[in-house]
């Protein structure tokens, strides 16, 4: 082929390197400015960047220490060391989890370093298949199947660590989540009491079947109801209550401001005795239209005023059908027990069930996660939504194909231009450029593309039936995570490297499979890309924040204009969707080990993403993040599943890539063999230990919580709160009855033993691991003991609709100096709608403001005059100790 022909240039070519330093380039200048800004603007919104308790700040204090001069830096990124444990202690399991995550998957990219790159480098790079820059690498660039066994011996040892590392990790996390639990301040939780029960059959479908069906351990029981109608009404009393909120306080705000105005004119006259009638431009007086567009036009305060008192009456009457159980019940439960052991029990014992009824169950429910209108779904209705809605999204995951296609091609452009004539312009870009368009843009249209799919796995959980958040964050993260490994990673990975390899391909189809086997780890330059994104642009990005911070200074000026916004804003503390956050890095993690024995540079770029992103949050989850959704760790559990899927791809390719070698020499038929035996050995492997495990992973073990000693019976009906803080006495599980002088015969029996109690709990398999899980499980400091926050219910309502016990509405206003304010809170309560203008006020400047030194004073207030926060969803009250910062 002549230099002359179109495409002669870059046909043959690899851009790999120009690629990567053209995506890295940029990719580090905009982490940099990230980083800086974050650094400049810290500390003058601690709100955005340190708003969880004063604990975690003077925690970061205390270790700048005089002689270790490390200041920021030295706490955010010394490597020695690492507080994880505070996140666990203070904050959640599931945060911690997440960052534990993280460092597995740098051990396993850092042991991956240390295995393949003084083996495979060498046997790459001398391999004589021609390649260029970084392909030279790769296993494209090895011609001798001989050198095969050097991959397939490699593979067998980095592969089988990964295995083994996982199984550990799990069992790991089983002995956490049982010490966990047991702890006497979660285990005294209502929710460890009580267990969802769903599908009950007609013929229990009553207080009195319940209890008959699940014995005499039963406490309580709150029987759900059909509460659609009186959804509907207090859904429109919270809206018609909030207009009328905001209202008031725009009209304070007006009168207010005529009052500055008239001050400004006549100096020193004394306006704010006039009466606050005399500010007021009933003119402007706040209106709306009680239907869109058509509607009539009402002036809002006196509409709300007429109409708030007759909802609250007819809404009274509706709850009182459903306290007495004169409504319609729905086919679940809550069944509160008279320990976490009974409930333990019961909730494992018709887990063996072979009956379709009574389930599925759920234990350690929170109210505030609950999704009310699932619960009426029957056991054939859930499986029919479920089924649907698992269609539509694997038609999402076949629509998003041609767009993934288009990104997996645009790697490999350069290599089309000798065939399609209208992209040989491609032949006069810079090398630059061209670095960008196959490196750069790529990356970034594929993480927009993305973006939607989450949000669509959510809605469609919830469209399909799931009864509660967490259950809706387990099945996003199922199919977002399938999305990930074929959109992302396999498709991403076919089109580039047959985009590489069209040409040829074209010229000889019956070498397709040898061109695409050679060309395949070329796609792997995508994701070397894709990991610096992630691991400079994401991890910068997880620091700056800038969304929040645009939120709180922007969006928070012009949208809180009252005193429940500017609350709501202030008080509450961001999370993570576990349902798209996990998949993302799991796929990562996959990318990593599917291309370790095949371009094992992926590696090191991935060790130092991960220990980037794993830095990054491990800021956020110590001084920023709060735990929106309690996943238990089942997430994390699920995670590392999923993340064996690496082990099988890289495998499986392995395989493909060793047939194809023996299609040319019977040499290869040894490498063959061996990765065949190894994958075997691997599929036999995780069936003996899904085995093993799943008993365990599924609920606490039996032996642990029905001794007496582990047991909490009730003795007064007061509330579902944590009653204690010790979970632990000098490193040991204390039992939830102890004396006063804090010491316990539980924390001597498990020190004087040396073990934890046995049982037989979960099948054979399960008692030959229990030994090793029972190594790990967590034992803090003895200087250290968990500090979970207290979270109180109102114990007879806890697990009723919120809208059964939903109270009339509160309004809260702002305090002026015309006394608008005062007037409006009497004629409200003169129309029977409870107000107040308590610690909010117009300043000199007619700005709102709230009394940000009195967040526990705001919420006492809100609590007994009732709190209506713009959500019928009841709210845990915030500890004081691990509140915004104030």
């Amino acid at each position: 082929m002549s230099s002359s022909q179109p495409g002669s240039n870059r046909g043959a070519g690899s851009n790999s390197a120009s690629g990567i330093v053209s995506t890295l380039v940029p990719v580090f200048i905009v982490a940099v400015i990230s980083v800086a800004i974050f650094l400049v603007v810290r500390k003058k919104y601690r709100k955005v960047y340190q708003p969880r308790s004063e604990e975690a700040i003077l925690y970061e204090e205390q270790r700048r220490t005089p002689t270790s001069n490390k200041g920021f830096f030295g706490t955010l990124f010394d490597i020695k060391g690492l507080p994880d444990y505070f996140v666990l202690e203070r904050n959640s399991l599931d945060g911690y989890l997440f960052l534990r995550f993280f460092k597995l998957l740098i051990v396993i990219s850092f042991a991956g370093v240390c295995i393949t790159w003084p083996i495979l480098f060498p046997v790459n790079a001398t391999g004589g298949g021609g390649q260029e820059q970084l392909d030279i690498l790769s296993f494209s660039n090895v011609v001798n199947v001989n050198r095969y066994y050097a991959h397939a011996l490699v593979a067998w040892v980095f592969l089988g660590f990964i295995v083994l590392c996982i199984a550990r990790e799990r069992m790991y996390f089983i002995g956490l989540r049982q010490a966990y639990f047991l702890t006497s301040v979660r285990a005294k939780r209502l929710t460890s009491r009580t267990v969802l029960f769903m599908g009950i059959p007609k013929d229990s479908m009553s207080e009195q079947g319940v209890r008959a069906a699940l014995g005499h351990d039963v406490r309580k029981v709150w029987m759900a109801t059909d509460c659609k109608e009186l959804d509907e009404n207090v859904q429109d009393r919270n809206k018609l209550s909030l207009k009328v909120e905001g209202a008031q306080v725009k009209l304070s705000k007006q009168a207010n401001a005529a009052r500055i105005k008239a001050e400004k004119k006549n100096p020193g006259s004394q306006t704010d005795r006039r009466d606050p009638n005399h500010w007021i431009d009933n003119k402007k007086r706040p209106t709306h239209k009680l239907k869109p567009l058509i509607g009539k036009k009402v002036d809002t305060i006196n509409y709300g005023r007429q109409e708030l008192p007759k909802m609250n009456q007819q809404i009274a009457k509706e709850q009182r059908s459903h306290q007495t159980g004169a409504a319609k019940f729905v086919g679940a439960a809550f069944v509160e027990f008279t320990s976490q052991a009974a409930a333990q029990r019961a909730f494992q014992l018709a887990a063996k069930s072979k009956k379709k009824t009574m389930e599925p169950r759920y234990i350690d429910v929170q109210p505030d996660e609950i999704i009310w209108k699932n619960l009426g779904n029957s056991y054939a209705t859930r499986k029919i939504k479920m089924a649907v809605a698992t269609a539509i999204i694997s038609l999402v995951i076949i629509f998003w194909t041609p767009i993934i296609a288009f990104v997996g091609a645009l790697t490999n452009i350069n290599y089309l231009t000798n065939k399609v004539p209208f992209l040989s312009f491609i032949n006069s870009i810079p090398q630059v450029i061209l670095g960008v368009i196959t490196g750069l843009l790529p990356t970034i249209v594929l993480a927009v593309c993305v973006l939607l799919v989450p949000i669509i796995c959510r809605l469609l959980a919830k469209l399909g039936g799931e009864p509660t958040l967490s259950a809706v964050e387990l099945k996003t993260q199922t199919w977002y995570f399938a999305f990930q490994v074929i959109q992302v990673f396999l498709l991403t990975t076919f089109t580039s490297g047959a985009a590489a390899s069209t040409t040829q391909i074209l010229n000889d189809p019956g070498s397709a499979p040898t061109l695409l086997a050679e060309n395949l780890p070329k796609a792997s330059n995508f994701y070397i890309s894709y990991f610096i994104l992630y691991g400079l642009a994401q991890a910068a990005a997880q620091i700056l924040n800038i969304v929040a911070l645009l939120l709180y200074v922007l969006l928070g000026k012009l949208l809180d204009k009252t005193p429940r916004k500017m609350y709501n804003r202030w008080t509450s503390l961001a999370g993570l969707g576990w349902g798209s956050e996990y998949p993302k890095w799991t796929n990562l993690g996959v990318i990593a080990i599917s291309y370790s024995c095949i371009a094992p540079l992926v590696l090191g770029f991935a060790t130092v993403g991960f220990t980037f992103l794993y830095l990054a949050f491990r800021y956020k989850w110590l001084f920023v993040l709060g735990n929106q959704i309690d996943m238990k760790g089942e997430a994390y559990a699920r995670a590392l599943k999923q993340l064996r899927t690496g082990v099988y791809l890289s495998a499986i390719c392995l395989i493909g890539l060793f047939a194809i070698g023996t299609s040319k020499s019977a040499a290869g038929a040894g490498p063959l063999v061996l990765m065949i035996i190894f994958l075997i050995v691997v599929i036999i492997f995780h069936v003996l230990i899904d085995r093993a495990l799943a008993p365990l992973e599924q609920g606490l073990p039996l032996d642990l919580t029905s001794n007496d000693a582990y047991d909490y019976d009730i003795s007064e009906a007061k509330t579902g709160a944590g009653m204690g803080q010790q979970g632990y006495i000098n490193g040991h599980h204390a039992r939830h009855t102890s004396d006063a002088t804090g010491t316990t015969a539980a924390a001597d029996d498990v020190e004087r033993n040396g073990s934890l109690p046995q049982g037989n709990t979960g099948n054979k398999l399960t008692q030959r691991v229990r030994p090793y899980i029972d190594s790990h499980f967590y034992q803090p400091n003895k200087n250290r003991s968990f500090h979970l926050p207290q979270i109180d219910y109102e114990y007879a309502d806890a697990y009723y609709n919120p809208s059964i016990v939903a109270e009339e509405p509160f309004i809260w206003l702002a305090r002026d100096p015309c006394g608008v304010s005062n007037m409006l809170v009497r004629d409200n309560e003169a129309a029977g709608i409870k107000s107040s203008d308590e610690f909010a006020w117009f300043d000199e400047k007619n700005k709102l403001q709230w009394d940000i030194t009195s967040v526990n004073k705001v919420e006492t207030m809100l609590e007994e005059k009732n709190s209506m926060i713009g959500s019928q969803e009841p709210k845990a009250r915030i500890p004081q100790n691990e509140g915004p910062q104030r």
